[in-house]
């Protein structure tokens, strides 16, 4: 690139020094976001661990979450047996609402390989490696209908 006369300073920025702490600064950001959603899956599944392992240990909240759900109210009377239903509901809930953390937690995980994905990868390299595996050919071949072998 020429220079075109202009001087510079040895101590100003230019635009690609910006450019690069941009792109490590949102790496280091896509970083902290995978440990986040790593943190928060470990702490899900070893909650459903211990749930399952000590089954005691999450009655207070079993309770709790029944009550909250309609607790008596939701029995079914059968030829004057009583069948609870609210634990079944309360552990529903609770089930619905650990899938939808992990979930969560995943996505968080995903969107932070993403970033780094996107602010560390060479595009160009990525470019001229799938030219050489698959051909310097854009669209692929079609035959006479018109229509692709490929998918």
């Amino acid at each position: 690139m020429r220079d075109y006369g202009q001087k510079r300073d040895g101590n100003s920025f230019s635009m690609h020094t910006v450019l690069q702490i941009l792109r490590a600064m949102s790496a280091v950001l896509g970083i902290v976001t995978i440990i986040i959603g790593v943190i928060y899956a470990a702490q899900i599944f070893s909650l459903l661990a211990r749930a399952l392992q000590e089954p005691d240990s999450i009655h207070t909240y079993l309770e709790i979450w029944t009550e909250a759900v309609g607790g008596d109210e939701l029995d079914i009377v059968i030829d004057g047996t009583i069948y609870p239903c609210a634990n079944a509901i309360a552990i529903t809930v609770l089930g619905g609402i650990a899938v939808c953390l992990a979930w969560i937690s995943m996505g968080l995980i995903l969107t932070g390989a993403k970033v780094v994905s996107w602010t560390l990868s060479d595009r160009e390299a990525v470019k001229k490696i799938l030219k050489h595996a698959f051909g310097g050919e854009k669209a692929p071949k079609t035959e006479a209908g018109g229509k692709s072998d490929e998918f």
